[in-house]
C-alpha cells in the first residue's frame, strides 16, 4: 500500500475533527485530539529527523543523544552523508523524511511543531480512529526516565563547572534548554513534570547569559535543580 500524501493526511484529520497532538516517544506512540481534547486518532510512530527553523537546520533523530538516551524509536540515519546539515528549507527537510518513511513502509508521515516554526518528523504506522488504551505503567515509567535524565544532565554541567571548564557550557546550557523542552512536549506532556521542565528550559537559558559572570552561583543553582529532579520532586499524579 503506497504512503498517504501530507494533502490525503490533512483531509483524513480535518474529517475526524484533529486540532492537537501528544506524543509518548520513547514509547514510540502518538495520539491526536479534537477541539474539546478527546483523543480521537492513536498510531505508532518513529522519529525520523528535527528541522530548526531558526538556523534552517535538521539532525537525524537517530543522532540526538537525549532521543538515544531516553531510548526513542528512530528511523535509520543514511549511510552516507552526514547526521547534521544546515542551510536546509523546510521543503527539502520534509522530502528527506518523507522518503525515509516511505522506504521503511509507514503509512504516512507526520510533522510535529516543536516550536519557533521546527518541526519533528514522525513515521506513522498502524494509525486507528479512537482512543488507545490507558498505560499507567507506561506513564510512570516516562516519568521516572525523564526525572533521571534531568538530574543527570544537570549534575554533569555542574561537574563540568565545577572543574573549570567554561568555554562550552552556554551552548551546552542552551541545548539543554530545547531538549527540557522536546522532554516536556514529547515524552511527559501533560503532567506537573512538563510544568518543571518548562522551568528548567527557561531557567538554562538564563544560566547560559550568566555563567561567565557568575559561575558560582549558576553552580548552585544547579545543583538545587537537579535536587529538585530527584523522587522527592513534585508529585506527578
Amino acid at each position: 500500500m503506497s504512503s498517504l500524501t501530507f494533502d490525503e493526511v490533512q483531509k483524513l484529520f480535518t474529517t475526524l475533527g484533529v486540532r492537537n497532538f501528544g506524543a509518548a516517544l520513547p514509547e514510540g506512540r502518538i495520539h491526536w485530539t479534537d477541539a474539546e481534547g478527546r483523543v480521537v486518532a492513536h498510531a505508532r510512530c518513529q522519529a525520523v529527523l528535527s528541522y530548526a527553523a531558526t538556523n534552517r537546520s535538521i539532525a537525524w533523530a537517530e543522532a540526538l543523544p537525549h532521543f538515544q538516551k531516553a531510548g526513542v524509536p528512530c528511523l535509520p540515519a543514511p549511510d552516507e552523508g552526514p547526521t547534521y546539515q544546515d542551510n536546509i528549507e523546510i521543503a527539502e527537510a520534509q522530502e528527506l523524511a518523507t522518503q525515509a518513511a516511505q522506504l521503511t513502509g509507514a503509512q504516512f508521515l507526520y510533522a510535529a511543531p516543536t516550536g519557533g516554526g521546527g518541526q519533528l518528523f514522525l513515521a506513522i504506522r498502524d494509525f486507528r480512529p479512537g482512543a488507545p488504551e490507558a498505560d499507567p505503567e507506561g506513564d510512570a515509567r516516562r516519568v521516572s526516565a525523564t526525572r533521571g535524565w534531568a538530574s543527570a544532565r544537570l549534575q554533569a554541567l555542574s561537574t563540568l563547572l565545577g572543574n573549570g571548564e567554561r568555554a562550552e557550557l552556554p551552548a551546552l546550557l542552551q541545548a539543554l534548554a530545547g531538549e527540557a523542552r522536546q522532554q516536556a512536549g514529547f515524552v511527559v506532556m501533560g503532567t506537573p513534570l512538563a510544568d518543571q521542565l518548562h522551568g528548567l528550559a527557561a531557567q538554562a537559558e538564563l544560566w547560559a547569559a550568566q555563567v561567565g559572570e557568575q559561575a558560582e552561583r549558576v553552580a548552585y543553582e544547579m545543583g538545587i535543580a537537579s535536587r529538585g529532579f530527584t523522587d522527592g520532586g513534585p508529585s506527578d499524579s
